[in-house]
Formats: C-alpha cells, sequence, structure tokens
C-alpha cells in the first residue's frame, strides 16, 4: 500500500492524539499489523471476516445463544462477543442482503464487540452469520470456532481449549536481508484503471464471482502431481500471467496469507495465526508455461522459508493484488440439521485486485473481488475471465509458448475482430462548414465558443465567420486554395477556420511559436498565398453566407508532420473525411458528453479538429484555451466559466 504525502501528514496528526491501544500487550505480530492498519484506515471494513451458511430447518435459538457463549467463555481473548440476533427475512436473498450489510459496519476495536452472530427465518431454512474481526480470528480459526459450536450445541463435551500461541521464532538479520534483497525495487502491477487512482484509498469493493468446473479441478490436482508443485502455485501461475499480459510487467508482486509456524503448533487455537507473503516472481526468462510454473515454485518456497518475518518489517508496498486458496468451506451440523456455507465476497478488501478461490471435487469457486473506485464490474469480470483462460492454456499444455498465449476470452476475441472490421462509415453529403451551418439555422441563441477575447453565439460565429469568409474571396482566395492560419488562441482562430472553409479553401494550421524557417518552408511547399496572422486579419462588412461551391472531395484542411524523420510532410484530409469523423463522433457521445467541450490541444494536430467541430455540429459549446494543452498545469483557464470537458478520445496528456 502505497501512503501519499497528505496521508502521512494526517498520520501524524492522528498518532499524536491517539488514544491507548486496548489490550496490545499481548499482540502476536500479526495482531500489531492490523491494529496499525486500523489506526492509519479507521472505520473500514477490510479485516472483518464474515461466514454465511444455511440450514434445512429451524435452529433452536436458546440452545444456539448458549453454545456461542460457551465457546466464547473458552477463549477469553475472543470477549462476549455481540448478543445473537434472531431476524426473519423472506427467503434466503434477502437474509443474504441483510448479512452482507452486517458485514460491511466496522469493528471498532476499542470497545467492541470483536465478533457476533445472527439467524434468519427465511422461508423454510435457517441463515446463520457469524461476524469476526480479524483482530481475533482468521479462516482457519472460523473452522475450529464452528466444530465447538456443532459440539456445544448437540451437548457433545469438548477437549481442553487450545490457548493462542505466543511466537516464539526469531526473525534474524539473514531473515530480513532475505526479503529486503527480493523485494528490492518492486514495482506494483500498474494493471489499466477505469478511473483514477484516489489520494487515498477508500476500500470501496465489489466482486464478481468464479466457476470452474469438475474437470477443471482434477486438472489442475494432476498436472500439480505431475510437476511437482502444489495446486496453489499452479493456480498462482494463471493468475501472473494474467497481470503480466494486462499490466506489460513480467515482474510481478502478489501477496497470499500463509498459517504461520505457531498454527501448525497449535491447531485448534483461535486467532490470526497468519502472515502476508509478498510472492514476486519474474517470468522474463520463463519461455514456455512449464518454466513459468517452475519460476512460481522457486518463489513460494523460498518464500515459505521465510514466511514468519512480519509484512510490515519488509514492506508490502508492491502489493496490489492478492491471491488466496481454500481446499474447502467448513460444514458442520447443528444438532441434525447440516449447515452448508454460502460463499459471500468480503464487505471491502484491502488491495486493487483480490482472488479468492475454493478448490473442491465439484471444481474451482470463487470471487474476483475488486476496488469499486479503480475498476468497473465489466473490467473485473474481463480479469477474473481471463484467469480461467489462462488456466486453462496451462491446464492443457504446459509447454506452450507464453510470448504467443493470448489470455483474453473467446468473446473478446469476437468482439475486437468486429471492431478491428469496422462498419461502413456514414458520410454526411455536407461539408464541414455546412454542417456547422445547418447547427447555426437550429440554435442560433446558443453559446458556441468561449475564448479569452469574448463569448459568440452561433448567429454571431457564424456572421462573422461569412464576413472573414467574403474578405478572403475580395483578396482573391478562390476555392481549393491553401491559406495559411498563424493565429494565437482567441476567438479570431475559430472565426478564421469556419471562414477559410467557408471561402472554398482548406486552412494550413502554423503554431504562432514556430521558427521563421519551418514556416516558411510550409508556405513554399503549400504554395499558400496567404497566411493570416493578427497584423492581417480583417473581414469585410458582408455577414451572408457567401455563395462558393465546395464538394465533399475537396481539400478541408492540410496538416504538417513534425519531421523527426526527415522533412515535414503535408497530410492533405478533405471535407468527406472530416465530415464522417464528425458524424461518428455526434452519434456515439452523447450531447452531455459535448456539451462542454475545452479545446486546448495545438490546431496543429488532428485532435483540434474533433475538439473544436464535434461540439459545433451538435449544438455544444466549444471553450477554447489560451494556451495549449501542455501549457494548462502552468496557466489558468479563465475563459473556463462553466465545466468544461476534455474530448473523450483525448490520450492522457
Amino acid at each position: 500500500m502505497e501512503f501519499p504525502a497528505a496521508l502521512g501528514r494526517d498520520l501524524v496528526k492522528r498518532w499524536r492524539t491517539r488514544a491507548a491501544p486496548v489490550a496490545a500487550s499481548g499482540d502476536t505480530p500479526t495482531q500489531a499489523g492490523i491494529r496499525l492498519f486500523e489506526q492509519v484506515h479507521p472505520g473500514t471494513a477490510v479485516n472483518v471476516l464474515s461466514f454465511v451458511a444455511a440450514a434445512p430447518g429451524p435452529v433452536d435459538a436458546d440452545r444456539l445463544r448458549s453454545a456461542l457463549a460457551e465457546v466464547a467463555a473458552r477463549h477469553p481473548h475472543l470477549g462476549p462477543g455481540a448478543p445473537l440476533e434472531v431476524l426473519r427475512a423472506d427467503g434466503r436473498e434477502a437474509a443474504l442482503a441483510q448479512a452482507r450489510e452486517r458485514a460491511g459496519r466496522p469493528v471498532d476495536l476499542a470497545t467492541g464487540p470483536l465478533w457476533r452472530a445472527a439467524v434468519w427465518s427465511a422461508a423454510g431454512e435457517t441463515v446463520i452469520q457469524v461476524v469476526a474481526h480479524h483482530l481475533v480470528c482468521d479462516g482457519w480459526s472460523l473452522g475450529v470456532f464452528l466444530a465447538e459450536l456443532s459440539a456445544a450445541y448437540s451437548g457433545a463435551p469438548l477437549p481442553p481449549a487450545e490457548p493462542l500461541p505466543a511466537t516464539t521464532t526469531e526473525v534474524t538479520d539473514a531473515d530480513l536481508a532475505y526479503w529486503r534483497d527480493r523485494l528490492a525495487g518492486a514495482a506494483p502491477p500498474a494493471l489499466p484503471t477505469d478511473r483514477p487512482r484516489p489520494a487515498r484509498p477508500r476500500f470501496r469493493s465489489g466482486s464478481v464471482p468464479l466457476a470452474l468446473g469438475a474437470d477443471v479441478a482434477r486438472r489442475v490436482r494432476e498436472v500439480a502431481a505431475a510437476e511437482g508443485v502444489t495446486p496453489f502455485m499452479l493456480l498462482l501461475s494463471a493468475l501472473h500471467l494474467v497481470v503480466a499480459k494486462v499490466s506489460g510487467q513480467s515482474d510481478v508482486v502478489v501477496g497470499s496469507p500463509t498459517i504461520t509456524r505457531e498454527r501448525h503448533r497449535a491447531p485448534r487455537a483461535i486467532g490470526p495465526l497468519v502472515n502476508m507473503l509478498a510472492l514476486r516472481t519474474d517470468s522474463s526468462g520463463a519461455r514456455t508455461g512449464r518454466e513459468l510454473v517452475r519460476a512460481v515454485r522457486e518463489t513460494c518456497l523460498g518464500a515459505y522459508g521465510r514466511g514468519h518475518v512480519p509484512l510490515e518489517a519488509v514492506g508490502g508496498g508492491a502489493i496490489r493484488v492478492m491471491c488466496v486458496l481454500q481446499d474447502g468451506v467448513p460444514e458442520f451440523r447443528l444438532g441434525d440439521l447440516p449447515v452448508r456455507p454460502l460463499l459471500m465476497a468480503p464487505a471491502a478488501i484491502q488491495h486493487d485486485v483480490e482472488l479468492y478461490l475454493w478448490l473442491t471435487p465439484e471444481g474451482v469457486t470463487g470471487f474476483l473481488g475488486y476496488d469499486t473506485d479503480l475498476f468497473d464490474a465489466s473490467t473485473a469480470g474481463l480479469l477474473a475471465d481471463r484467469f480461467g483462460v489462462a488456466l486453462g492454456a496451462l491446464l492443457a499444455d504446459l509447454d506452450v509458448e507464453l510470448a504467443g498465449l493470448d489470455v483474453r476470452t473467446s468473446g473478446e476475441r469476437a468482439q475486437l475482430a468486429l471492431l478491428g472490421a469496422g462498419s461502413a462509415a456514414s458520410v454526411p453529403a455536407a461539408c464541414v462548414h455546412e454542417l456547422v451551418e445547418a447547427q447555426v439555422d437550429r440554435t442560433p441563441d446558443a453559446v458556441a465558443l468561449r475564448a479569452v477575447d469574448t463569448t459568440l453565439t452561433y448567429r454571431e460565429l457564424d456572421a462573422r465567420a461569412n464576413r472573414l469568409a467574403h474578405q478572403l474571396i475580395e483578396w482573391g482566395i478562390t476555392p481549393g486554395t491553401l491559406v495559411g492560419v498563424r493565429l494565437p488562441r482567441t476567438s479570431d482562430l475559430v472565426v478564421a477556420l469556419l471562414g477559410i472553409l467557408k471561402a472554398g479553401a482548406a486552412y494550413v494550421p502554423i503554431d504562432p511559436a514556430y521558427p521563421a524557417e519551418r514556416v516558411e518552408y510550409i508556405r513554399q511547399d503549400t504554395n499558400a498565398p496567404l497566411i493570416l496572422t493578427t497584423d492581417n486579419f480583417a473581414m469585410s462588412n458582408v455577414d451572408i453566407r457567401p455563395a462558393v461551391a465546395v464538394g465533399v472531395e475537396d481539400l478541408a484542411y492540410t496538416i504538417y508532420t513534425s519531421g523527426s524523420t526527415g522533412r515535414p510532410k503535408g497530410v492533405m484530409i478533405e471535407h468527406r473525411q472530416t465530415a464522417a469523423m464528425l458524424d461518428w463522433a455526434v452519434k456515439t457521445f452523447s450531447a452531455d458528453v459535448l456539451a462542454e467541450t475545452l479545446a486546448a490541444t495545438s490546431i496543429c494536430f488532428d485532435l483540434s479538429v474533433y475538439e473544436i467541430f464535434a461540439p459545433l455540429t451538435s449544438g455544444a459549446t466549444v471553450t477554447l484555451a489560451p494556451n495549449n494543452a501542455l501549457d494548462l498545469p502552468c496557466t489558468p483557464c479563465t475563459t473556463c466559466t462553466a465545466p468544461a470537458r476534455t474530448p473523450p478520445t483525448a490520450p492522457t496528456r
């Protein structure tokens, strides 16, 4: 997790005014890390563990209440818990909706309770939920808790409780050196997001389901055994492959919790006897799937040998993806009733993406949790589907060449093929300026342009462009002539572009900052009889539209390349090509998207055509930035009296 400066200052402020931690003297390293997280990020449900199950009949609430109290008394660090809530719901889905809401409630470590339980009577069955904070429970502990609860409910004798063992494994300098060397220079996976990363994480989470059949589960076990790896290593290899392909990084860190050595000494203890491992694998040298699996195996074995080192001691900032595998979900009984678990995603996750998997004879099931501040559900769904594709490819042939392995789904490939083939573009039987004129006739009094010097309605913009066109015609500009435009970013710039088109000519954009040699080269190459500048910009008194015959196959503009690979070259664009692009833009983007468009790109780049003319052909408003895009951070846009949007197709600048 990365901590920006503002978060650091906020943490220092809260640290100075903090209340003393409650009952922290006997904390394990894991518990200390959990408390630190809760102090840095109070009020989240990231560390809340929820178990939900259903029983096919009524449960005796009094017996369950007594059994819960008996189990809690055996493990004093759990505390008394909240009183059992007995609720009703109209069916399982309604009960699960309430259970999700309860799982999303933060737990105050100072006041507790640290665990609570509820039962719902729901259409002939009972839905049961146990919620606990990770400070006192982990996934393994939950199985212990449920086994003791089953015995206590049935009145069966319980063996002596196993206390939470103290941490006795020493962290040596060699251990720390291993992890620091292993994680040196590690970069977080740069998965493409749907939205910018917020300055401070808010842990808003969603999930998408993942289900692969029994044949996949069987093959996972078979291939893992044949290759001398665990099923987790094979599944982690598939996840690594997806992250590497999507992010473009072959060096990937994935977080994964593992049980500590203390858990082996106390299998019936209840408490967080886990540690997060940072599993870093660089697959740049892996040519095949088999080589990738072996690289992942070496990563895991090295980490397991140093798994007792707390992540907080070595830093886990490179972890943005987590993978968890469990062999199954705990089942138990309450008297004569079998209680079967219902998979439910965590209410909040800590990382960008967290993959939770259960490997059972029935299949590989689970869900992919994702940060909703970063990803849409559709994007998360693609990641989950690609995991299935990658795993299938490895199971089919471990010697598959990784360079040519496509982890996209068949649906994605079909969609890309359709997009690649494209469809016939709709080409309006009108020139660019005629499309603008049609919009003028529809909304003459709407605001068309905001610039540093003035604001113009569609009627006013049209009249000014008409006057310039007549002036150009008086100067001898004829259809097909190339006219240079070397003007600052004021309203006259847009008037000039439109006026030149109305005169039947084509404009040649020239940046005022260009050196004289480049300007002269463009003038000679285009044989332009005129370059409009602030010194010669003039308009006639005639403001009616000029009667000039212009066809869609006539030139609209000519833009010169940078010349970085030789001499600058002029690219000639006709009206029909520009009109087709504008027609596509108006049909693709809603009026709300185009309503206030910021034109910040230099007119020497094609994107400027979109920024200026797409709004003007759809009744929207162009806000012309006084400087080019690269100057915006340094020069405030004083013309932006209304919120202006950058073009939807603009690249990140």
